[in-house]
């Protein structure tokens, strides 16, 4: 079970101070709005692949589709279909940024990540932000050799609804330490988990939407899912340092 953050001490101990480092202007590595005509282009590639329990689909490139300056991810129960895309390119280091809303349906998963390697080995790499569908959790965890530390963050604590609009989510991962932050309604930065951890794998940033499949610990993660399609919109990623 993940545990939650205690988010009254948590902003008691940051004092709701937004820190420097997400305020501070970036030099862009990668940018994309999704506002180019034609495919996703050159950067990215559409996952066309099953990734067994506890995903209930497979991944298709039917379930992408981009327009009106926003990349769409969706599934659906009926199909089978469910949807991911990755850059071509690896990454170490950097602050990674997206504006997304995400699928308000219980029993999937929305997600902004840094992934490499095979699941549960020692070659597992991950940084996540994950939005668990019909909760106001969001999911934060990173791997290291295939062992991981997960922490639930409960957005409605910091009078946050991911679902009521489009808002940008981060973390800035360095050497020594990975920080998490959520952009609120009044568009300040609030930092909602910080761990001091060495991870220097080079990763993939990749999104996906995907419902689980019913089984075992998916009933615990992401939860039931009733068959009812959804889909996960993304208007901008960054990457930057």
């Amino acid at each position: 079970m993940a545990a939650k953050t205690n988010i009254k001490a948590l902003l008691a101990v940051l004092g709701m101070t937004i820190g420097l480092n997400a305020n501070a202007q970036m030099t862009n590595l990668f940018f994309d709005d999704f506002s180019g005509k034609g495919g996703l282009g050159d950067a990215w590639e559409i996952a066309t692949w099953v990734n067994g329990h506890p995903f209930g689909c497979t991944f298709s490139n039917q379930e992408v589709s981009r327009g009106k300056g926003a990349l769409s991810l969706g599934f659906s129960g009926n199909s089978g279909k469910c949807a991911e895309v990755r850059t071509r390119r690896s990454w170490q280091y950097g602050r990674f940024v997206v504006d997304m809303k995400p699928a308000n349906v219980p029993g999937s998963v929305s997600s902004f990540f840094l992934y490499d390697g095979a699941a549960a080995t020692s070659t597992h790499h991950e940084i996540d932000i994950e939005f668990i569908g019909g909760t106001s959790l969001l999911h934060t965890n990173y791997w290291i050799a295939g062992r991981q530390y997960p922490v639930d963050v409960d957005l409605a604590a910091l009078g946050i609804d991911p679902y009521q609009r489009s808002r940008q989510y981060s973390f800035t991962w360095r050497p020594d330490s990975i920080v998490w932050h959520v952009m609120d309604d009044t568009g300040r930065w609030t930092e909602i988990r910080r761990e001091y951890v060495t991870l220097a794998a080079p990763m993939k940033l990749m999104m996906n939407a995907w419902y689980g499949d019913n089984l075992d610990s998916a009933l615990h993660f992401p939860g039931y899912y009733d068959g009812t399609s959804g889909k996960a919109q993304y208007s901008m990623v960054r990457i930057g340092q």
